[in-house]
């Protein structure tokens, strides 16, 4: 008799994973989103969440939250403090390791889990309609010259739009120290002040400016791609194209709390790997010019890892990288 109550008991024990699995999502979902609302990071969560909901892949609601305070450094923070709970989401991009780098904050990739990169788009240098530059390659030369003399515009320090302007900069053999970046409140406030004539040129993606492209208030001088686009975008240089070798992908990644359970990894590592294929998705992802470069969780934390010593060696050449304190 007391075989058979322990054979049961372990039984039921071998089951607990299971029944936690079928039960995830035991609530309503919490997205934090590491901008204001507006931005990219926003116009995909809010994208992300639809498609989703159409997919009916999960069986509670997703609620986006915007947390845009500190260059994504709040978001981080907020999900970190729920270690272990796998009902609060986070949506970065490479400030994820980039902040901590810089010295922004302690929390670097590994503070949160890494569930799969999603989408990748590229940067752009872009200029009001009327503006007397003419070509990227002009104001490379005008920086060579004089690093300071043109001031560039960004949505948040620091970030790729960043990365966009001193990489090629350096490859051009500017002296990257000496130039000048002003950052603004998300994407529509660097956008404002482009057409405000507050800056000459910005650094941002594409997705955050093709509108304004497209009614003719703005131009295009380069796109971070590693290979000229297609389609619309088929006559917009690309740095290879003009003599500089630096290439800019610019990913956004979903995240998890982290401790969270192996069973909750696995949970969205088979969702996200079905989404991804979803019709839902696969419009979306045409309708805002995004790529898809999905990674599950494995492959994601692999590829920061190898990003961030890029990024150590290109920001450490630049005097940027500072310690924090854990």
């Amino acid at each position: 008799m007391r075989f058979w109550r322990h054979l049961c008991a372990l039984v039921l024990l071998s089951a607990l994973p299971v029944a936690m699995a079928q039960n995830y999502p035991a609530r309503p979902l919490q997205m934090i989103v590491g901008g204001p609302a507006g931005g990219g990071l926003d116009q995909l969560s809010r994208a992300f969440e639809q498609a989703l909901r159409q997919s009916k892949l999960i069986g509670q609601p997703l609620i986006i939250v915007n947390m845009g305070g500190g260059a994504g450094n709040a978001a981080k923070a907020f999900v970190h403090q729920h270690r272990g709970d796998p009902h609060f989401l986070y949506l970065d991009t490479n400030r994820v390791y980039l902040n901590k780098l810089l010295g922004t904050t302690a929390l670097g990739h590994d503070a949160v889990t890494p569930l799969g990169r999603l989408i990748a788009e590229y940067m752009v240098w872009a200029v009001r309609a009327d503006s007397p530059f003419k070509s990227a390659r002009e104001i490379l030369d005008r920086l060579k010259a004089d690093p300071g003399s043109v001031v560039f515009g960004l949505s948040s320090l620091p970030s790729n739009d960043q990365i966009n302007v001193v990489a090629p900069a350096i490859a051009a053999g500017v002296d990257a120290k000496k130039m000048r970046m002003v950052a603004f409140n998300a994407a529509g406030g660097v956008n404002t002040q482009l057409l405000g004539g507050h800056v000459p040129v910005i650094s941002t993606t594409l997705s955050e400016i093709i509108v304004l492209v497209r009614s003719g208030q703005v131009r295009l001088l380069t796109v971070s791609a590693p290979q000229r686009l297609a389609g619309e975008m088929a006559s917009v240089p690309h740095w290879r194209s003009i003599g500089i070798d630096v290439a800019v992908v610019h990913w956004r990644g979903l995240f998890a709390s982290p401790g969270i359970s192996p069973d909750a990894i696995r949970f969205w590592e088979e969702r996200l790997a079905r989404f991804v294929k979803t019709e839902a998705w696969q419009k979306t992802l045409e309708k805002y010019g995004w790529s898809d470069a999905y990674l599950g969780p494995v492959a994601f934390r692999q590829e920061m890892d190898r990003e961030a010593v890029v990024f150590t060696r290109i920001l450490t050449d630049l005097g940027m990288v500072k310690s924090t304190a854990e």
